[in-house]
């Protein structure tokens, strides 16, 4: 007889593991860990499916006997998945659609301002919105040092990554302070932060903008010029 593999995660096959389509009947391409109720389980592409799969690299090796390192298997997985079902099918979309549904799929950002010294000073947040692959909104207090950074100096850099693909991004900053916009992009958490709601003077918001992007994604690499 010969072994099937998950056309996905290239797991051995069998009648306990196959997943499920949308009829609750099993699945003869995929294992349940990718594939239940007749969709994907994970919104990844190839290279994050990989980056996903390499943390399970001690339970590969305990259920096929092997004795590989992450970076083995990683490579292993580089060559054999290319050849599975639901990789041979070509995204069709321009990398900076890929950008943006990367972007989609991240909860947190990386921003940088200038300080006063011309030092870069990242930060880790909290991504509140975002549109296309470039523009990102967070949510800071008004005497935060990012703001007064900001309020000197503009410019700034942004990342953002999931699974292994990334996008750097050089632009600028705007600090949004109107009643409106607050209390438009309020969300129910922020009282943990701002006691008076949407109108704590505390309170702001940052925009970002990027002008350019370096782009890495499922093995594309582009430096690309963005419309402002």
């Amino acid at each position: 007889m010969v072994q099937k593999f998950c056309q996905s995660c290239g797991m051995p096959l069998n009648n306990s593991n196959k997943g499920t389509n949308a009829d609750g009947n099993p699945n003869e391409d995929y294992c349940i860990y990718c594939y239940k109720e007749g969709k994907f389980t994970q919104d990844f592409n190839m290279s994050q499916m990989i980056e996903f799969c390499t943390q399970f690299t001690d339970q590969i090796n305990k259920e096929a006997g092997w004795n590989l390192t992450p970076q083995q298997a990683k490579e292993q997985m580089r060559q054999f998945f290319p050849t599975l079902k639901r990789w041979k099918q070509k995204d069709e979309r321009s990398l900076t659609e890929k950008a943006a549904h990367l972007l989609s799929q991240c909860k947190e950002v990386t921003l940088a301002s200038v300080n006063a010294d011309g030092f870069p000073r990242p930060v880790p947040l909290d991504k509140i919105y975002s549109a296309g692959c470039n523009e990102v909104w967070v949510v800071t207090a008004k005497g935060s040092e990012k703001v007064a950074d900001f309020n000197l100096n503009p410019k700034a850099g942004l990342s953002y990554s999931f699974y292994g693909d990334s996008v750097a991004l050089r632009g600028t900053v705007e600090i949004i302070t109107d009643d409106e916009t607050r209390k438009q992009m309020w969300q129910e958490y922020f009282i943990n932060y701002f006691p008076g709601g949407p109108a704590d003077p505390n309170y702001v918001l940052i925009r970002f903008i990027g002008t350019e992007a370096t782009i890495w994604i499922n093995g594309e690499f582009a430096h690309v010029n963005l419309p402002k």
